[in-house]
C-alpha cells in the first residue's frame, strides 16, 4: 500500500458530502464552533490575505495541510502549517 504523503484536515475527512458552494459549507462549520473558539472577521480577513499570497494556496486549498484556507482561518486556535499566521 502506498504511503500517504499528505496531511488532511480531520474535519474534512469526516464530512463526506461537501456542497458545491464552499461558502455554504464554511458557514455551517463556522456555526458549529464554540463562540469562544470563533475568530472574528478581522482575524479571518488578515489570515486569508496571507493565504492568498502563499505559494501553497491552490484555489483556496492549502497544499501544506490539505485544508480549505477559509475553514482553517475560522478557529482562533488554528495556525498556518507554514507558520505564516
Amino acid at each position: 500500500m502506498a504511503e500517504n504523503r499528505y496531511n488532511f484536515c480531520r474535519l474534512c475527512e469526516i464530512v463526506k458530502d461537501i456542497p458545491e458552494d464552499i461558502g455554504e459549507y464554511a458557514d455551517r462549520l463556522y456555526r458549529l464552533l464554540d463562540e469562544d473558539e470563533r475568530a472574528d472577521s478581522k482575524l479571518i480577513d488578515s489570515r486569508l490575505k496571507i493565504c492568498d499570497a502563499c505559494e501553497k494556496n491552490v484555489q483556496g486549498t492549502c497544499l501544506a495541510c490539505g485544508c480549505y484556507c477559509l475553514v482553517r482561518s475560522f478557529a482562533r486556535s488554528q495556525h498556518c502549517p507554514k507558520k505564516k499566521w
